[in-house]
């Protein structure tokens, strides 16, 4: 491990994500020092008097509040303790690797990911290469209902119980047994499983950490049903801004009613939030055959297709009655109790135009073109299950590609397909940290199938293991199926993303176009592991107390690249074996020796980033005089 104290002494860049970051405090910082005391705190009397207000100001507005806010804040701007392990094995390639390549990743042409991991460790780790990178964002979280057998439990994670620890109120005994303080009792026994305030206080550094992946025209769509929609909704408003709320998108998800209940729900939420409401807007969705199948062409006009528009109306914009005969001797006057839409000398320029049609019965209709009017149709508020699909198709969907029973209830690809196409252009990057079964991945390769696109997908699915017990169905189809010697939730992911891009492959075989024959049905996986953890040693020094025998060579330069800020989908290419790796305009350096002194020479311009938990030494790197100061940055 590289001495921190010795870097800093150097003047050299550190990059520590084992540190934990207020981006808030750090915009202050920046851009507004003044509100800085000199004890390194936010004046809050000087934020009043930057905002206008003065002390008697009533600062208290009006937000949502809830119990376990405060520490929901936190684990938002907690470091991350977890770094990406490359899954080689499961991960698939377009075209295939050769069988000698080993783990080599640079081979892979797929630019997909599957993530297997808890979301909020994931989230932060994309943070640092995707911040105002990904264009859309689909959620479709836990409802926190009655029938829900899983929320993912926040307070047994290692940075939640160290901020228990720093507020006094979790403690160990001599046996090292927790000791939860009569406080901490009440506060979980209200913000426990299925409360309202346990599931805000999981959504919130969720979200928050999904606006700040956001592009700047970018935006997030959440599935909900009515039980969290109104919490949801004002959580919304906080964190993304209540002028950034798109609409409220209400699903016909059922065509039938139930008989067991006085109140049958056939429709659930999708929330819309942009990251900047002014310049982002809702796509238009294709035209139908329905709209389109009266536009034929019955005159061989050069203009194209067209439709016959009545020239009158009950209430036209012209109130006075006329008749008009047209240079070519048929005479027209309105029909008893309507009005003309145009001046006679308008009709005239029309005719003139070849825009009028005299038809068989004496009547006169407009000429509208089909390639004048809007190419697209405008998004609604309402989807109904005939347009976008219902939950009994989606479980048939999924049975087809799986097999039944392994999924209750799971959204459908027609449903996705619709809201990539409101919000996604061909090269946008989408993500989904509550993957479930996959339908995301599933809809944006189809949709790049049809469109020529190459839009990438990042699904996110925690490695949740399955109950044998409660989900017989699931554990043995990834026993007996998949092999999976402890079957998880996301065995269930990744093979379905896996056999719907054979599917998709196939259909479209016979119809890809040049701009899609070479689909990307193909995924990296990556799943999480444990940074190294460090201590002080007696002489007052740092030593790790953990190794990182589950990282390759590859697996640490890979990490490095995204803490440098660059994203999975950029290829990483090994220079010199396990000690010198390149991705896009940057360096990253694990050991030196002959070999990797002799190409630092030759580095000028680029940016060197060394592992800082490596055993360089430091003093014997920066006596080589080949690389400037500047150029080099550490990562712990």
């Amino acid at each position: 491990m590289i001495d921190k104290d010795k870097i800093k002494e150097q003047n050299i860049k550190i990059i520590d994500t084992t540190e934990s970051i207020n981006p808030f405090f750090e915009h202050l910082k920046k851009n507004f020092p003044d509100v800085i005391d000199s004890d390194n705190q936010v004046s809050f009397k000087k934020i009043a008097t930057l905002l206008g207000m003065n002390e008697n100001s009533n600062m208290q507005g009006y937000e949502l509040t809830f119990p376990g806010k405060g520490l929901a804040n936190a684990m938002y701007s907690t470091p991350i303790s977890k770094e990406l392990r490359f899954e080689v094995t499961q991960s698939k390639f377009t075209p295939p690797p050769p069988q000698n390549v080993g783990a080599k990743e640079n081979i892979a042409e797929t630019k997909n990911t599957i993530i297997r991991g808890d979301n909020l460790d994931v989230l932060k780790l994309l943070k640092s290469a995707y911040s105002d990178k990904i264009k859309m964002i689909y959620i479709d979280p836990p409802y926190n209902t009655k029938n829900e057998d899983f929320i993912y439990p926040d307070n047994f994670r290692e940075d939640y119980k160290k901020i228990l620890i720093e507020t006094g109120l979790l403690s160990f005994s001599e046996d090292g047994e927790e000791i939860s303080s009569d406080t901490l009792k009440f506060f979980r026994n209200i913000t426990g499983t299925r409360s309202h305030s346990g599931w805000l206080s999981f959504m919130l550094p969720r979200l928050k950490l999904a606006r700040d992946l956001l592009r700047e025209d970018g935006v997030i769509f959440i599935s909900i049903d009515d039980n969290e929609q109104a919490n949801l909704k004002l959580l919304c408003d906080e964190i993304f801004g209540e002028e950034n709320f798109v609409g409220d998108f209400i699903w016909h998800n059922k065509y039938t009613t139930s008989n067991d209940t006085d109140v049958s729900y056939q429709h659930e939420h999708i929330l819309c939030y942009s990251k900047q409401r002014e310049i982002f807007s809702i796509g238009l969705l294709p035209r139908t055959y329905k709209q389109d199948k009266d536009y034929k062409n019955r005159d061989n006009d050069p203009k194209g297709l067209w439709k016959a528009t009545p020239i009158h109306a009950r209430s036209g914009s012209v109130k006075s009655i006329y008749k008009i005969i047209f240079p070519n001797g048929i005479e027209w006057e309105a029909p008893s109790g309507r009005y003309p839409r145009y001046s006679k000398e308008k009709l005239l320029e029309l005719y003139n135009k070849n825009e009028l049609y005299f038809n068989s019965n004496g009547g006169v209709d407009k000429k509208t073109y089909l390639s004048e009017v809007r190419q697209g149709v405008t998004c609604g508020t309402v989807w109904s299950y005939e347009e976008v699909g219902h939950s009994h198709g989606n479980n048939e969907e999924l049975s087809e590609i799986l097999k039944k029973g392994l999924f209750s209830d799971p959204k459908g690809t027609k449903l996705l397909r619709k809201i990539l196409q409101i919000s996604t252009s061909p090269n946008d990057i989408i993500l989904d940290f509550f993957a479930g079964s996959g339908t995301t991945a599933q809809a944006v390769m189809e949709l790049n199938a049809e469109d020529g696109g190459n839009r990438e997908f990042i699904l996110v699915q925690i490695d949740q293991e399955i109950d044998k017990d409660k989900n017989k169905n699931s554990y043995d189809f990834c026993k007996n199926e998949l092999g999976s010697q402890v079957p998880v939730i996301s065995d269930i992911t990744i093979e379905r993303v896996n056999r719907a891009g054979e599917k998709i492959k196939n259909t479209f075989k016979q119809d890809l176009t040049k701009s899609n024959q070479d689909l990307d049905i193909g995924y990296k996986v990556y799943s999480l592991c444990d940074k190294p953890s460090i201590i002080s040693d007696e002489m007052g020094g740092f030593k790790l107390i953990s190794s990182r025998d589950k990282l390759s060579s590859f697996d640490i330069a890979r990490n490095l690249a995204l803490n440098s800020g660059k994203i999975l989908s950029l290829p990483l290419e090994e220079i010199i074996k396990d000690k010198l790796y390149f991705c896009e305009d940057c360096y990253y350096l694990l050991a030196i020796d002959e070999q990797v002194k002799t190409k630092l020479e030759t580095i000028k311009d680029f940016e060197i980033y060394i592992d800082g938990y490596s055993d360089i030494d430091l003093e014997n790197f920066l006596n080589l005089g080949v690389v400037n100061k500047d150029q080099i940055n550490v990562i712990y």
